[in-house]
């Protein structure tokens, strides 16, 4: 009896380790394949390079080749695996840093010139005295006419040290004024706006996730904090994303005890992560509401699902992009270039992934419209709840219905105002823009002397003549234009009166918004906009919500 057990027992080992040894064999001859696949596809691609660089009828650019196969084997995957050249890893890695070496002005081209819309205060141009309005004819004596964009980037920026001189019409000034200025480290700020919108309520715009966008907004807040906060909205409206552990890091401050913030789970395990909020914030219980548009997306999307999921704050706006797939940036070779390549996705503390459907680099229409225009649907409640929807189920932390499969579908939905087509035809024939543009030029020097940010927010108003003026521009600029085009006056743009009616106090607050923005930066602008900005007012309404919510927080 002894004997059959034992020989049992071996029989049992046996197979044990016969089922180990097939599966690390089975393991491995599937890797084999694979390996021999991949040599096999690798071989083919070499065959063709080389037939076309030996045989082709004209001679070739080899390198511009080898990037176009780079280019159209990553558009078979994702919308967001791109080869990058040398150039576009450079401008990206500025982007991302949060800063750059140049004169410290933001510009737009103007005719022959290139007109200085804003001096960055605290920058390089402001300490010798450029100011907005001014229109910069030569750098370092070259004429500016003809340049474009990149030119005029290429001649400003520079690294911090050097020197260029710039040479400017200034309205009133008879001769060019010329200014050395010794370029520096720009900080490009993500935290564009801050401040109180009554004295206990603040506003704070975040524009995207950069290296320095925690600290930004930790001295934002504790700024405001100064000066009496009590609650804040915090808008994520048309912020693409950037930094993940950005994103996690000032979720953070507004999220108490130790909580799953987001999660990251990719085909290598060695990519999947989880990053958790930590106790004892500063902002663990201020009251906070958060705005998106469908242009929030990746780490705005992190940081608005992790705040609904935990039922921390009401989201309000519409629908967001929908982007829940994570990239990591690998260099090739020597020459600087670089894939950013999709190696996981993200998922919300309930387990959602927002990511939108897509085929290959095209995202797919369906369930989550970009315009937000299949939102008509949806409760205008924080209790949001679509029993017919196709779209995945899932439970915040409180037992509220939210939505996977797309997006983050706000608690409460608010479509931004849009212009009539009449308006939006005057907007497109650059008329407003350019009157924007002429009068800072003209009256710049003028009106920093005349206004102060608060005197010109009280004071300054745009007069019914000047609208007036603008749509017969925008009128005649239009039939010229079609005209030249060979459109018949029964098919030409017919703009409506009664539509540019409606849209008539909202061009008066946009002139004064740009105006304002050029003479005196972003909070000027942003002030003057929230005023008739639909999205902000339900927010602002929402702060008592913000304030249970708070309460109730674990």
């Amino acid at each position: 009896m002894k004997s059959f057990l034992y020989s049992k027992r071996r029989l049992a080992s046996l197979a044990v380790v016969l089922v180990v040894c097939s599966a690390l064999l089975g393991s491995r001859i599937q890797q084999a394949f694979s390996l021999d696949n991949e040599y096999q596809q690798l071989v083919k691609f070499k065959e063709v390079f080389t037939l076309v660089s030996q045989y082709y009828v004209d001679k070739v650019d080899l390198g511009k080749l080898n990037e176009a196969a780079i280019v159209g084997l990553l558009k078979e995957l994702d919308p967001h695996s791109v080869y990058m050249p040398p150039t576009n890893v450079k401008q990206s890695d500025e982007d991302f840093r949060g800063n750059f070496e140049g004169i410290g002005v933001s510009f737009a081209l103007n005719h022959d010139s290139i007109l200085v819309e804003q001096v960055i205060p605290g920058g390089p141009s402001e300490k010798v005295g450029l100011l907005a309005g001014d229109k910069i004819v030569l750098i370092d004596g070259r004429a500016t006419k003809g340049f474009t964009e990149d030119s005029v980037k290429k001649n400003l920026r520079g690294p911090k040290g050097t020197r260029v001189t710039v040479s400017v019409v200034r309205s009133g000034s008879p001769d060019l004024l010329h200014f050395e200025i010794t370029r520096d480290v720009i900080p490009l700020s993500s935290v564009t706006s801050h401040f109180m919108v009554d004295d206990k309520t603040a506003y704070i715009a975040l524009t995207h996730f950069i290296q320095t966008s925690h600290d930004e907004m930790v001295k934002a807040l504790e700024d405001l904090k100064a000066q009496g906060m009590k609650s804040l909205i915090l808008d994520l409206r048309g912020n693409p994303g950037g930094y993940l552990e950005q994103a996690v890091e000032i979720a953070d401050e507004f999220i108490g005890g130790t909580k799953t913030i987001v999660y990251t789970k990719g085909r290598v395990s060695s990519f999947d992560e989880v990053d958790f909020s930590h106790p004892g914030q500063a902002y663990e219980k201020l009251p906070l509401v958060v705005l998106v548009s469908n242009g929030s997306a990746s780490a705005s999307e992190i940081f608005s699902g992790a705040m609904q999921d935990l039922d921390r704050a009401p989201i309000v706006g519409v629908t967001t992009f929908g982007k829940g797939l994570v990239q990591r940036q690998f260099p090739l070779g020597d020459d600087g270039s670089a894939i950013r390549l999709t190696i996981s996705r993200y998922y919300t503390p309930s387990g959602r992934s927002i990511q939108r459907p897509y085929d290959g680099a095209k995202y797919v229409k369906g369930i989550v419209n970009p315009d937000g225009d299949d939102e008509d649907n949806f409760s205008h409640s924080i209790d949001v709840n679509q029993a017919d929807s196709s779209r995945p189920k899932f439970k915040t932390a409180g037992g509220r219905m939210i939505f996977g499969g797309g997006g983050i579908t706000p608690d409460f939905i608010v479509k931004a105002d849009t212009l009539t087509k009449s308006g939006i035809e005057v907007f497109a024939s650059a008329v407003v823009y350019d009157y924007t543009k002429d009068y800072v030029s003209s009256n710049g020097a003028s009106m920093h002397k005349q206004y102060t940010a608060d005197s010109y927010l009280k004071n300054f108003t745009v007069s019914d003549e000047t609208i007036n003026s603008l749509i017969a521009k925008a009128k005649d600029k239009i039939a010229k234009a079609e005209e030249k085009a060979g459109k018949t006056v029964d098919k030409r743009t017919k703009l409506d009166d009664k539509e540019l009616e409606t849209d008539r106090n909202f061009l008066k607050d946009w002139i004064r918004a740009e105006i304002g923005y050029q003479l005196f930066g972003y909070d000027v602008r942003a002030k003057i906009l929230l005023k008739s900005d639909k999205q902000f007012q339900k927010a602002y309404t929402l702060v008592g919500e913000a304030q249970k919510m708070a309460e109730f927080f674990k």
